[in-house]
């Protein structure tokens, strides 16, 4: 069968999604490359044509943080990376019993973007 996926979105709930786009730009190296609405409401950023996050403004009083694993070619150079730009919730790159080398970042409104690569003889 031919493969029929090309790709995936993550879709964020935002209060203020241009605000969290922004950061996800200047922190974390994402570009934005779409913005809808005036005031703005819906965003999309990208990371090296391999990771889509996209922000949805929400007046939810109760949004709840999302988690995303982010696989990586050289995982401690996005660290390097980060802590170059100054991430401040970033944890300390490990080697997991799980067979990953991996870190995560909490972004401003406490989503968890995990960072890693396997580190096994099957990875």
């Amino acid at each position: 069968m031919k493969p029929n996926i090309s790709h995936f979105a993550a879709i964020f709930p935002a209060k203020d999604p241009e605000s969290l786009a922004n950061w996800y730009a200047e922190k974390l190296g994402f570009e934005i490359t779409f913005k809808w609405g005036e005031p703005v409401d819906y965003i999309v950023t990208n990371r090296e044509h391999k990771v889509s996050i996209h922000f949805s403004k929400s007046d939810n009083e109760n949004l709840q943080p999302s988690m995303l694993y982010v696989f990586c070619e050289d995982v401690d150079a996005i660290h390097a990376e980060f802590v170059k730009n100054g991430v401040d919730k970033l944890s300390a790159l490990e080697d997991q019993e799980y067979q990953m080398r991996d870190f995560d970042v909490v972004d401003p409104v406490g989503n968890r973007l995990t960072f890693g690569m396997g580190i096994g003889e099957e990875s």
